[in-house]
Parts: structure tokens; C-alpha cells; sequence
């Protein structure tokens, strides 16, 4: 049975000013559910990532030695594809940045090999073949990066973890290095160091979204047809905690923040930790619910035996996997 000791404030959302004169999202005492548990025991390890795929949820690293998973969800076949190496479609580090299920593409890079490879995927009688169409190396110069996403313009995205002042890259649609963009959340931090602010993006049209990790840190651009980039918003939903002598240190008693991120036409959907290492478990149980605005909607829980690590939606329903759980829930029946 897992604990939680949070407090949440009472109400919507409260700007406070903290050290770095951060403004700073306080949740609502959140709705608590009991989700419908699909299987006890997990398949696979904890993914890297879930996403909707027809009928299929995919999964990617989903145990040593393979690369995709791909599980129906109206007959829970499963089919495993890909195997860890360096050939040419073969992964180390597989991550799926693209999906597209009408047109049949899927899109997988490799962090660590940095390789994007486009594939097309047929689907005959429950089995999955996957034939690739073209090939990317990505080359970043003195950026160090990690991950990357496509947005629906066709424009890569990717984090900048190391030697450059902003936080992220922007690629063409054959992925060569546009501009960078996005300045320090906090003015304190080092220079060209965002190792601690490491997330998870989501995109719907021209708009890209940035969820941090380690931290609650949330923002939102805008990437037109012809490529410049502004900042809509952005939001700490913890507050960063860090001494800036004699050098720059992130406290330990930090926040973790966003496990996964998600969009629907209307909303935005978050996997929110809010529990601190020093409390021992960090695994979020909640989704925070947004519009695209920013403007909160829903701070929804599951109840103490349940986590969601990563997440996908499918209608009205959000699909979740744990350390050991698939599990579903109706999500608009609780906003």
C-alpha cells in the first residue's frame, strides 16, 4: 500500500513569489478514483513511452532486447518487434516521436546512436510489420541533446541538455538545426546546463508543450509554417528549491514533476508527481487537467494502491501503466 503525504491548498490556483520570483501553480484538493485494473502483472518493465496506435497501445523499451510493443486492446494480443543493436533498423535507446495511424507511420529515434528512422507500418490478421522508408542521422554539433519530437508542421524538436544558453533545438523536416530557443525558467541556473530540467513534449498543430521531470515546470510555444518560435506561457506547479552558494545546487528536498504529457482537441493532460525524494516514493498519482490556455480544469487522483508512470488517451478513456499494473479510467466522467 503506497502513502501519500501531500498537502494540497484548498484553492484553484494561487501565484506566490518564491526565491527566484517564480510564479507558482497550487493544485485543488484533487477528486479521487478507483481505476479499473486491466492486468496485475506488467508484460513488460516500465516503458519509456505508451501511445494509442488503432487498437494497439505501443510501448517503447519495453523489456531487454526488444524495442516496440505493440498490445491490442480489445484481444490483449501482444507483438514484440525490433532488437537492441546498431544496424541500420535496429535501436539502442528507442524512443517514438511520431505516430500516425491513418497514414501508417511511425517515427523512432535513437538518443544514443542519434538516428531517426521512418517507418510503415501493415497490420494483417494481428501481426505488425514495420518497413523502413527513410533514414536520419542527426547531427547537433556542440549541443549535447536528448530526445526528440515532431510536430505536425513537420518541424523537429529537441531538448538541449548541455553547451547552449537555451533550453531547446529546432530542426527542419530533414533534421538539420534551425535556431535554439526557450531561456532559463531560472535566471540562478548555470549557464548552458538543463540536465535538471529534462521532460516530456506533446504537440497539436503549431502549439508545443514542455513538461519537466525533476521539476513542475510547464511551458507552452507557438512554431508557425515558417518557423518562429514565441512563448505562450509557462508555470512552475512546485517550487524550485536550490542554493546558489558557493555554487549552484539543487535541493534534494525538490518536487519531482511531470511523468508524461498528453493532448485531446480541448485539453491538456499531465502525470503530476508532487512528492519529494526525502519522502521515498516519487511515482505520481495524479492527472492534472488543462486547457490549452493553461487554465486548469481538473486535478484528478487514483486512489493509494494505484500509479500512472506513463499514459495514453483513447476517447474519453486514459489507459496507465505502473511498476506492475495496466490500468483504465474514464476520464471525462471525472472532470
Amino acid at each position: 500500500m503506497r502513502k501519500v503525504y501531500i498537502c494540497l491548498l484548498l484553492i484553484l490556483i494561487t501565484a506566490c513569489k518564491n526565491q527566484s520570483d517564480i510564479k507558482v501553480v497550487s493544485l485543488p484538493q484533487p477528486k479521487v478514483i478507483t481505476p479499473e485494473v486491466l492486468s496485475d502483472e506488467l508484460i513488460m518493465q516500465p516503458p519509456l513511452e505508451m501511445k494509442s496506435y488503432g487498437d494497439y497501445l505501443l510501448f517503447t523499451q519495453p523489456m531487454m532486447g526488444k524495442s516496440l510493443l505493440f498490445y491490442n486492446r480489445k484481444t490483449a494480443h501482444q507483438f514484440y518487434w525490433g532488437k537492441i543493436g546498431s544496424g541500420p533498423d535496429d535501436f539502442m535507446s528507442a524512443s517514438c516521436i511520431y505516430h500516425n495511424y491513418h497514414d501508417s507511420v511511425i517515427e523512432i529515434y535513437d538518443t544514443n546512436l542519434r538516428k531517426m528512422v521512418s517507418f510503415k507500418t501493415l497490420i494483417e490478421n494481428d501481426s505488425i510489420s514495420l518497413t523502413s522508408k527513410e533514414r536520419f542521422q542527426v547531427n547537433t554539433d556542440s549541443i549535447s541533446t536528448l530526445g526528440l519530437h515532431k510536430m505536425e508542421n513537420g518541424y523537429y524538436v529537441s531538448q538541449a541538455l548541455f553547451g547552449h544558453k537555451n533550453m531547446f533545438v529546432l530542426f527542419d523536416k530533414d533534421l538539420k538545426i534551425i535556431k535554439t530557443f526557450g531561456e532559463k525558467p531560472i535566471k540562478q541556473m548555470p549557464d548552458a546546463n538543463y540536465s535538471y530540467l529534462y521532460g516530456w513534449f506533446a504537440s497539436k498543430g503549431n502549439k508545443l508543450y514542455f513538461a519537466s521531470q525533476p521539476t513542475g515546470y510547464l511551458a507552452c510555444y507557438e512554431i508557425t509554417d515558417k518557423g518562429s518560435v514565441k512563448k505562450e506561457w509557462d508555470a512552475f506547479f512546485t517550487t524550485p528549491k536550490y542554493d546558489t552558494t558557493p555554487a549552484f545546487n539543487w535541493a534534494r528536498d525538490n518536487q519531482q514533476g511531470f511523468y508524461d504529457i498528453q493532448l485531446s482537441k480541448q485539453y491538456l493532460f499531465l502525470s503530476f508527481s508532487g512528492k519529494s525524494f526525502e519522502q521515498g516514493d516519487v511515482f505520481p498519482q495524479s492527472i492534472v487537467i488543462l486547457k490549452h490556455n493553461g487554465e486548469l480544469q481538473k486535478h484528478i487522483k487514483l486512489d493509494e494502491d494505484h500509479i500512472l508512470l506513463k499514459f495514453t488517451l483513447e476517447g474519453d478513456d486514459i489507459y496507465a501503466v505502473g511498476l506492475d499494473q495496466m490500468i483504465k479510467f474514464n476520464w471525462k466522467e471525472a472532470l
